[in-house]
């Protein structure tokens, strides 16, 4: 059976969502397309996607921003002018072929006055006016499945199906040189010049029903200390998340294990590479953690926990029906994570 992703020469991979997880659910499908053939991925800037998807790593891969609903922020694609300029960034992209890792008609409308040829995506019936080829999602799919289960279910009948999806990120060379650098001003490495066992405290989230207290991540640091896993704790934070970091360290018992690092995202994720183990909540760096084959204890509570990784870890606390509930994150003790920790990093080894 011929699909029509076995001809296309250039393809225009749509994938709005806004978050940096949102993109790294989609990776594994993405990776794969742009082995096969020539894609520019279309997607929010906020989705990270010039760090999840390297230039050097990704000859065949471009980049084009979609400006628009940017978390409250008007961007150019907004609105009528801003479709048309959508419209128009389309169509230069030079793509014979559109896959739209969405329901919108927007979308699909835009690709189909950009004159790109072939069309399919995600979109049901009643949203399909841009679509021409392929196989849509049924509204039961679109409306309460995982983005992961949506992806899988449109690769496999549209011709793209991967049988063992496989996250996989590789920071920067750069990035890997700075982290080198930064390891050693910190006195982080051996003699061998080999990292010394750290820990990541992965401390922001989208939203603040997902975000564990500065008080729990300080007095979790202090249980730490006083166990066999003992070792130092990098803060990994954004800029506007500089108050949290000093809320922790105002908090802590000993704050000369904290390790606060306020830092670009490329920078992050190569010092994150090299870490014994991740402790955060459910955010991006969280899935990052899972691209990059390294154990992470996630924090859920307003979602249902992740587990389409191996290296992804969750407490075992809560019933199915508890995720979503109000204020179920500060119901997480420190004492709930230090013991789900010392069963998943029995040594530092």
């Amino acid at each position: 059976m011929a699909y029509p992703v076995d001809t296309a020469h250039h393809i225009l991979v749509i994938q709005p969502l806004v978050g940096i997880g949102d993109m790294i659910w989609h990776k594994p499908w993405i990776d794969a397309l742009a082995a096969r053939t020539t894609v520019t991925l279309a997607a929010k800037p906020t989705a990270q996607t010039a760090i999840l998807f390297p230039p050097e790593q990704h000859a065949g891969l471009h980049h084009l921003h979609i400006q628009r609903s940017l978390r409250g922020r008007k961007g150019r694609h907004d609105g009528i002018s801003g479709f048309f300029r959508l419209v128009a960034d389309f169509r230069n992209s030079g793509a014979d072929t559109a896959i739209i890792l969405h329901h919108s008609p927007r979308y699909a409308l835009a690709a189909k006055l950009a004159g790109i040829k072939v069309r399919l995506g995600y979109g049901h019936t009643s949203h399909n006016i841009g679509l021409n080829a392929g196989t849509v999602l049924d509204k039961a799919m679109l409306k309460d499945s995982h983005a992961i289960d949506r992806i899988a279910r449109f690769s496999a009948e549209n011709g793209f199906g991967l049988e063992q999806p496989h996250w996989h990120l590789a920071p920067k060379a750069q990035a890997i040189d700075w982290a080198t650098m930064w390891l050693a001003e910190h006195h982080l490495l051996a003699s061998d010049g080999r990292p010394l066992p750290y820990l990541i405290y992965g401390i922001g989230a989208m939203h603040e029903a997902r975000r564990w207290s500065a008080e729990n991540f300080a007095a979790l640091a202090g249980l730490i200390a006083k166990s066999r896993l003992a070792m130092p704790i990098l803060i990994i934070a954004a800029p506007n998340e500089e108050h949290i970091v000093n809320a922790i360290m105002a908090a802590a018992p000993k704050p000369s294990d904290l390790v606060p690092v306020i830092c670009p995202l490329t920078e992050a994720v190569a010092l994150m590479s090299q870490a014994h183990g991740f402790v955060g909540n459910d955010s991006g760096l969280l899935n990052i953690m899972a691209c990059l084959n390294i154990p992470a204890l996630g924090l859920f509570s307003q979602s249902k926990p992740l587990e389409y990784s191996p290296y992804l870890y969750k407490l075992e606390l809560f019933a199915e029906q508890d995720y979503g509930s109000e204020g179920l994150i500060d119901s997480i003790t420190p004492e709930d994570v230090f013991a789900r920790m010392l069963e998943i990093w029995p040594d530092k080894s």
